[in-house]
């Protein structure tokens, strides 16, 4: 497309914001959107939770269904990321539409400011959301050509560099290839920057059998005794690295750049529901139109989670 014409590019068919709130100005208008997409506008995919029948009725004044063999009544946020919320199902799906359709994510403290909670509200909100969003992530692994690397995330500090570098966080980078393009990417901290964490980081993300591509670090042939074929790149630091290795470093760039404008400061305790969510926008950047309800799909599919097991890592 030519440079002059490119500003007339349609943009695509993403959920505008007044959109957003002439759909979704109510919670009554997500209750019944909610319920459409987990069990379908007559009930044809409801399954009782509790014994498996799959044919219910829907019980209008108190928006539950009562299924027809047991009885047992259950709501469509039950047993899912919205299980026994406390604020309006509205204030749920604005923060659902804010980490879809914003590449940079949103902060607890701006989301609180915008629908009018405290700040521990809006952070467990948007972090059981970015647990659907790792859980869904879980679902798929990468395979083919994936090119592996790891970085470093934290603050600025005095010292070494790099492999080695104090108080930063290390996390792995994994990127699937296809044709020369990304196709998928995957995330994740590492205890320790070894070929035992390494491996175990692959084993979770890559399919056994793909091939990997490395620099020409030693522990990475530790990795590929997992079952991968492995083709070493031997390269220097700082340019050169980039550019035999350019998506991974865009990518790396990317979810740093998100961390530093959006969050400021992320704690490692939590770092990985932050990749999780960078990870889910990015596999799923071609589906922009569709990402909100996706995630909505995503938060029925996850199990509920406390603020207390958020706090403590699932204790």
């Amino acid at each position: 497309m030519p440079e002059n014409e490119y500003h007339k590019r349609p943009l695509p068919g993403v959920l505008t914001v007044a959109e957003f709130h002439a759909r979704f100005g109510s919670s009554d208008d997500c209750r019944t959107h909610f319920h459409r997409l987990r069990w379908g506008a007559k009930l044809e995919r409801f399954v009782c939770p509790v014994c498996g029948h799959g044919q219910g009725w829907w019980l209008a004044k108190r928006r539950l269904v009562e299924c027809q063999a047991c009885h047992h009544q259950t709501s469509a946020t039950a047993g899912t990321v919205f299980h026994r919320l406390r604020s309006p199902l509205w204030k749920w799906f604005w923060a659902a539409y804010q980490l879809a359709q914003d590449k940079k994510g949103i902060a607890a403290l701006e989301l609180a400011k915008q629908i009018g909670v405290c700040y521990q509200t809006a952070w467990t909100m948007l972090h059981k959301l970015r647990q659907a969003m790792r859980d869904r992530n879980q679902r798929y692994v990468l395979e083919g050509l994936v090119e592996v690397d790891e970085t470093y995330v934290g603050g600025e500090a005095e010292g070494k560099r790099g492999r080695g570098a104090a108080n930063k966080t290390p996390v792995g980078v994994a990127v699937e290839l296809q044709n020369g393009k990304p196709r998928r990417i995957a995330l994740g901290t590492l205890k320790r920057v070894d070929g035992h964490c390494l491996r175990r980081f692959a084993t979770a993300t890559i399919r056994r059998g793909a091939t990997l591509r490395t620099d020409g670090w030693g522990s990475y042939r530790r990795v590929a005794q997992a079952g991968y074929e492995h083709v070493p790149v031997v390269t220097g630091s700082g340019k050169q690295a980039v550019a035999r290795f350019p998506w991974l470093h865009t990518f790396i760039g990317n979810v740093k750049r998100m961390l530093l404008g959006t969050y400021h400061s992320v704690s490692a305790k939590h770092l990985d529901h932050y990749l999780g969510e960078f990870a889910y926008r990015a596999n799923r950047r071609w589906l922009e139109a569709n990402l909100f309800d996706r995630l909505l799909v995503a938060a029925v599919a996850s199990k509920p989670i406390t603020y207390r097991q958020l706090v403590t890592g699932g204790r």
